[in-house]
C-alpha cells in the first residue's frame, strides 16, 4: 500500500495539530508488525493498520501489543521497544511479556470464541456457550493475565513521556486495560474503539455475570468510547441502563460512571480511497483481472471473506443453489467466486465451519456442473492482489454476514470494481446503515430473498447499476478512513477540554 496517500496525509496533519498536548499510546491485541524467528519484521497490510500507524507516526506515539511469537516474547522480557528507521514505522512499539500458555487462553478460549461469538450472536444459546471451569479458566489465567501486562507495560511507558498520556486502545481483545491504566493514572485521557458489533442487553447474558461486570467496569474507565453505528451505542447504552444500572443521557450519548461522564460515540470506520484504487492498478493486480478473463463465463458473482461463522457463508452458497434452480438461464452463463481466507484454524468451530464450506461447494458443483463450467470456484488464501482483481472483475458483490462491525469489502470493493457491479449487503452489516440504500439489501438468513437478490442484480439496467455504484463510490470516498480518524480525534480534543 502506497506509504503517504492524501488520507495518511490528512491523518498525520490532523493527528499533529489536535494531539500537540498528548502523548499517545496505541494499545492493540497484535502489533503493526509482527516479529519472526530470525528477527524479521512482517508488516501488517490492513488500511486500519496504516491508518493507525499514520497516526503514531505524526504524533511519535507509542505502540504496545502482547508478545505472540518467541521473538516478540523475548524483547518484551528485555523490555526493549522495537525500532526502525523506515517511513512506514518511525514509531517505538512495545511487547508486553505474555507467557504461551497464558496468551492461548487469552486468545483461543476467552476473545475467540466467547466474546466474538458473544458480539455476533453466533451461540446456539440452547446448547452453548457452556461456562465451566475451563472457561473460568480462561478468563483468570488467561485473558485476565494478558490485560494485565499490557496495561502494565503501557502504564510504565507513560511514565517515560513529556506530555498527558493518551490511551487509544483497540478492539475486544483489551477490555480490561482501561480500568487498570485508570486506576494508576487517574487523570489520563482515555479513548477505545470497539471493532466488533455491540448486542442488545440481553444476549450479553449469555456472559457470566462477574465477567460481564469486569468487561463494562474495564471499557467505562475510558473517557469515549467509540463504535460503528448508532445501533452499536444504542445497544451500549442499554446494557449500561438494564445489566449496570448506570444512568445515561441516550440523546447526548453518555454514562455517568464513577463520578464521570463517559461519551460514546459511533465512528464508522472506513477505507484509504486512493490507495485501494492505486493497488488496484498495480501490474500484479492487472496480470491476475486478464487470468480472471480467461475463465470467467458471461457474469461473475465474487465473495471476498474470511472463513468466520459470522461471514455467514454456506448461506450464501444455498441463495446461489437456489438461483440456479429457480433460473435455468443462469446455468452456465454465471460463477460464483469465493476467494476466501482461512480463519482461527485453531479453534474447533472455524475448523468445523470451513469443513461445512468444502463440502457445500462440492455438493453444488457436483450437482449443476457441465461440460467446463464450474458453478463455484473455491479458492483458499491470502492474496491482497488476487482480491483486488476479484474486486474489479465483479458484477455482482455478495457481503451477507449475519453481523459486522462494519464490513470493509462492502467499501473496498466498489471503488475498485471497474463494471459498475452490483453490491448485494446483508442489513445486519455495520456498512449497511451508510451504503444500504444504494445496494439490494438482503436478511442473511433468508435465502430465497437473497436468491432473489443477486437473480435482480445480474438483470439490472446498465444505467441503474451505474448510478448505484457511483453513488456508493461518493459516499466513500466523502467518509474515508482520514475523516474516521479526524472525528475520533476532534472528539478526544473536546472531551478533554469540558
Amino acid at each position: 500500500m502506497p506509504e503517504q496517500t492524501p488520507a495518511l496525509q490528512a491523518i498525520g496533519r490532523d493527528a499533529a495539530r489536535l494531539l500537540g498536548q498528548f502523548s499517545p499510546i496505541v494499545l492493540s491485541n497484535r502489533a503493526p508488525v509482527e516479529v519472526t524467528s530470525g528477527g524479521r519484521l512482517v508488516s501488517g497490510a490492513g488500511g486500519l493498520v496504516k491508518a493507525l500507524t499514520s497516526l503514531a507516526n505524526a504524533t511519535k506515539a507509542s505502540w504496545v501489543s502482547a508478545a505472540r511469537t518467541d521473538a516478540e516474547r523475548e524483547l518484551a522480557f528485555s523490555g526493549r521497544p522495537l525500532s526502525s528507521d523506515t517511513s512506514d514505522q518511525a514509531f517505538p512499539i512495545y511487547f508486553a511479556p505474555t507467557e504461551v500458555d497464558a496468551y492461548q487462553l487469552h486468545y483461543a478460549v476467552i476473545s475467540n470464541p466467547l466474546l466474538w461469538f458473544a458480539h455476533h450472536y453466533l451461540w446456539n444459546i440452547a446448547i452453548e456457550p457452556v461456562v465451566d471451569q475451563d472457561i473460568y479458566k480462561g478468563w483468570s489465567d488467561g485473558y485476565r493475565v494478558v490485560n494485565a501486562a499490557i496495561a502494565e507495560r503501557a502504564v510504565s511507558i507513560s511514565r517515560q513521556l513529556p506530555r498527558r498520556p493518551l490511551f487509544l486502545t483497540q478492539d475486544y481483545q483489551l477490555y480490561l486495560a482501561p480500568e487498570l491504566i485508570r486506576s494508576a493514572l487517574p487523570e489520563a485521557a482515555m479513548q477505545h474503539f470497539i471493532h466488533v458489533p455491540w448486542p442488545e442487553p440481553r444476549y450479553m447474558k449469555v456472559l457470566p455475570a462477574g465477567m460481564r461486570e469486569a468487561i463494562f467496569k474495564g471499557i467505562l474507565a475510558n473517557d469515549i468510547i467509540g463504535l460503528q453505528t448508532s445501533l452499536d451505542v444504542n445497544n451500549f447504552l442499554r446494557c449500561c441502563v438494564e445489566l449496570m444500572g448506570l444512568r445515561v443521557a441516550e440523546t447526548e450519548g453518555a454514562v455517568l460512571y464513577g463520578g464521570r461522564l463517559v461519551w460514546v460515540r459511533a465512528y464508522p470506520v472506513s477505507i484509504d480511497v486512493d490507495a485501494m484504487r492505486q493497488l488496484g492498478e498495480s501490474p500484479r493486480v492487472r496480470e491476475l483481472e486478464a487470468e480472471v478473463a480467461t475463465w470467467r463465463p458471461e457474469k461473475l458473482i465474487v465473495r471476498v471473506d474470511r472463513t468466520d461463522p459470522s461471514k455467514n457463508l454456506v448461506r450464501g452458497f444455498l441463495a446461489y443453489e437456489r438461483l440456479l434452480e429457480d433460473n435455468l438461464e443462469h446455468q452456465g452463463r454465471v460463477t460464483l467466486w469465493a476467494f476466501l481466507q482461512p480463519s482461527r484454524q485453531d479453534v474447533q468451530a472455524y475448523r468445523h465451519y470451513l469443513e461445512l464450506v468444502r463440502s457445500t461447494v462440492a455438493r453444488i458443483n457436483s450437482r449443476f456442473r457441465m461440460g467446463g463450467w464450474e458453478p463455484i470456484r473455491l479458492d483458499l488464501g491470502e492474496d491482497i492482489d488476487r482480491a483486488l482483481a476479484a474486486y474489479r472483475s465483479y458484477d455482482v458483490l455478495l457481503v451477507n454476514p449475519i453481523l459486522d462491525g462494519m464490513n470493509l469489502v462492502a467499501k473496498e470493493g466498489p471503488v475498485v470494481n471497474q463494471r459498475a457491479g452490483v453490491l448485494v449487503l446483508s442489513e445486519s452489516a455495520g456498512a449497511h446503515e451508510e451504503l444500504g440504500a444504494h445496494g439490494l439489501s438482503i436478511n442473511p438468513f433468508d435465502v430465497e430473498v437473497t436468491a432473489r437478490a443477486i437473480h435482480r442484480a445480474l438483470q439490472m439496467a446498465p444505467a441503474e447499476r451505474a448510478e448505484r455504484s457511483e453513488a456508493i463510490n461518493q459516499i466513500v470516498a466523502a467518509n474515508d478512513v482520514a475523516r474516521w480518524i479526524r472525528y475520533q480525534l476532534d472528539d478526544i480534543r473536546s472531551g478533554m477540554e469540558r
